[in-house]
């Protein structure tokens, strides 16, 4: 079936579930608004200014990795049930001038949102973050990782928001959401020469510039699209997902007309997750299988799953640990863990903590982080990163990453 068909056929279920939600009133729905300001709207600008400078710390050719100055302006505009909203990037990096245009601007959210009694309505450019798990979600595939900047934090990964139509209808059973992406998500590669391309496609584009091999990256734009059902209870949440796209970055290496092409594939992953609260604590979980991984030159079975604990100790000291596992195929497995400490300082002004990444091969990354408001509007940050990964493992290209930050915001 192809996935537009797919796509139109979960429009569909939600649309039926539309007609009895509407039909029951809401004994306690008051309207305390004055008639004449029911129909009014309202406009908000807000942002920030950021001069954000992070310095390699190992052995590099280049001393500075970013020395960006950003603004970033954000618009919403509120009407009765509707919300429209904007936020706009411009900024400007000398310190990527060697590998790409130290100046650029981008939308990095546009949407138009309708908010019902029980259906919410979404379409434009957006996040959208699915997976109970904090740190590792073997889900949370509706927005692509920005490559060029992969790194989030130590424990997760950088999403681009995508431009997609999102729909969740609220039943008397729980809550089911559904996004649709007409043209897939929006993959960017890491630029040729920066900090962040893996050393195989560099070698890959080194043989390119050389004449060796005409080298050619597939990125496709079918439609992509997922279901997601949530049921929340007293002290029990459970939910079941799917997504079927492509993976971020490209898994296959063919040859097609003399050219050598670079493909992301087409996967569907199917999720189960909960999280049970006891006591203090919140117990998470999660379990995905993929039917049609790609490993190597052939497609395979991939299960995941992810078991997390968190706490907060005396209102501020918040711990979260989580274990992650998945096998591929009959033999190969990956393993590891996340952990976050933080706690909270000078009358909540500060936070400061830890958190990070372990793996198997000797992987590791980790960040040491403090983040301080002056006031309302300023807010001084220092950090530091490191990574650690054996030869052919995910983060052995970046060992020579390791980094201080030291970040000023302005907001307004």
């Amino acid at each position: 079936m192809k996935a537009s068909r797919v796509a139109a056929r979960l429009a569909a279920v939600l649309c039926a579930w539309a007609p009895p939600v509407f039909s029951q009133a809401d004994p306690f729905d008051f309207d305390l608004t004055e008639t004449e300001n029911a129909d009014a709207s309202s406009w908000q600008f807000s942002g920030y200014l950021e001069n954000r400078n992070q310095y390699f710390t190992a052995d590099m050719d280049e001393d500075w990795l970013s020395n960006r100055l950003l603004g970033r302006g954000e618009l919403t505009w509120r009407r009765d049930r509707w919300l429209a909203f904007a936020a706009t990037n411009v900024e400007h990096d000398p310190a990527t001038r060697d590998y790409r245009d130290p100046f650029r601007t981008q939308v990095q959210e546009a949407y138009l949102q309708w908010d019902g009694d029980r259906l919410d309505v979404s379409l434009g450019k957006q996040r959208v973050a699915w997976g109970t798990a904090d740190g590792v979600s073997t889900i949370d595939r509706v927005n692509a990782v920005d490559l060029r900047e992969p790194i989030g934090n130590a424990r997760t990964a950088s999403r681009r928001p995508s431009w997609l139509v999102r729909v969740q209808q609220s039943t008397s059973i729980g809550i089911v959401e559904a996004v649709w992406l007409p043209r897939g998500r929006d993959r960017k590669l890491p630029e040729r020469d920066s900090p962040w391309e893996p050393a195989d496609l560099a070698a890959l584009r080194e043989l390119a510039a050389a004449g060796v091999a005409n080298l050619v990256t597939d990125d496709p734009e079918d439609d992509e699209y997922g279901l997601r059902y949530s049921r929340y209870g007293q002290g029990v949440d459970w939910g079941l997902a799917v997504f079927d796209g492509y993976t971020d970055a490209p898994v296959t290496l063919a040859e097609e007309n003399n050219s050598v092409v670079l493909k992301p594939e087409r996967i569907t992953t199917w999720n189960a997750n909960a999280a049970v609260g006891l006591a203090n604590s919140t117990w998470r979980g999660e379990v995905a299988y993929t039917p049609d991984h790609v490993n190597g030159d052939e497609q395979t079975g991939r299960w995941q799953a992810v078991l997390g604990w968190d706490r907060t100790y005396f209102s501020n000291l918040y711990l979260n640990f989580q274990l992650f596992w998945e096998k591929v195929g009959g033999n190969e497995e990956d393993f590891g863990g996340t952990f976050a400490v933080t706690n909270k300082f000078f009358d909540d002004a500060a936070t400061a903590g830890v958190r990070g990444q372990l793996g198997r091969d000797n992987q590791l990354s980790a960040e040491v982080y403090i983040d301080y408001a002056v006031n309302d509007a300023w807010t001084l940050t220092a950090k530091a990163f490191v990574f650690e990964g054996d030869i052919g493992s995910a983060l052995a290209d970046f060992t020579e990453n390791d980094f201080v930050e030291f970040t000023l915001r302005w907001s307004f």
